[in-house]
């Protein structure tokens, strides 16, 4: 009996991966977790393939160590986002932060870093900030039991209060947490209005920033570019993504009068400690 060579290597393959896939969704939201999530998940694919629309159908799941389960949508990037945040736990970066009182979580998303926030912080306030409105409206469901303690804005964060519109499917994989902003031409009729992050810490009620997270696709670039110098003076920590070398040029300069530790943790750019020289 002759068998395949090239089947033969598949076979471990394949099984390997199913196997690695159920050990991170273990990780997250423990074995039986991780088998209720299979099932929803298979059943919703089953349905897909039967010509049923499922997109974006929504599921909970809940987090070992975590009061509140979370949402999360089929066939989007929410499980992408999930894994950053609570497997590869790209914000423990953070650990050694005490007793933050205030983050803001420009580019909130779904809000699962925010939910990382209150969890690991549990005196900290947290405004999550997101532009998208299919986004923001699973980040409000998975933040309304934090109560008093989330602020949410549906707003895109940019250097002044103005006009913005929004920009889908062009920028890296086109998937829902690549949304970008732009500001609008005379023409346009905006989408969604802008927030600056020293009007937010304004009305706060908040001397000082602890955290500022900052995930806004490619806006960093003109978040640090004007008006930023009184706000970034009350912020003691940074981590965020920058997208490109112009994004790391922009926002280098901007910090170039602060002393910080700075370190990396994944796609994340950290500085901590900041101190005007």
């Amino acid at each position: 009996m002759i068998i395949n060579a090239t089947l033969l290597e598949k076979i471990p393959v394949s099984l390997t991966n199913k196997i690695n896939s159920f050990n991170f969704l273990s990780r997250i939201i423990g074995f039986k977790g991780a088998i209720e999530y299979r099932i929803k998940h298979k059943l919703l694919y089953l349905l897909s393939r039967l010509g049923i629309d499922v997109a974006s159908k929504q599921f909970c799941i809940s987090l070992k160590g975590y009061k509140h389960p979370l949402l999360i949508r089929y066939g989007t990037s929410d499980i992408h986002v999930l894994h950053q945040i609570f497997v590869e736990q790209e914000y423990s970066c953070l650990t050694d932060v005490v007793s933050p009182k205030l983050i803001i979580d420009c580019g909130a998303n779904v809000g699962y870093s925010s939910a990382y926030f209150l969890n690991k912080y549990p005196e900290a306030h947290v405004i999550a900030v997101e532009p998208d409105s299919s986004n923001f409206e699973v980040c409000r469901k998975n933040l309304l039991p934090y109560g008093h303690r989330v602020s949410l804005i549906h707003a895109g964060v940019w250097f002044r209060e103005v006009g913005l519109k929004l920009i889908k499917g062009h920028y890296r994989d086109c998937r829902e947490w690549t949304v970008q902003v732009r500001e609008c031409e005379p023409q346009d009729e905006p989408d969604i209005h802008a927030v600056d992050i020293g009007s937010l810490l304004s009305k706060s009620n908040f001397e000082y920033i602890d955290i500022l997270k900052v995930d806004i696709e490619r806006s960093e670039l003109v978040v640090f570019s004007e008006n930023y110098e009184d706000w970034l003076s009350r912020v003691k920590n940074i981590v965020i993504e920058l997208h490109d070398e112009e994004c790391e040029k922009v926002f280098f300069k901007a910090v170039d009068r602060y002393k910080y530790d700075l370190s990396s943790c994944g796609e994340l750019t950290v500085c901590k400690g900041m101190k005007c020289l």
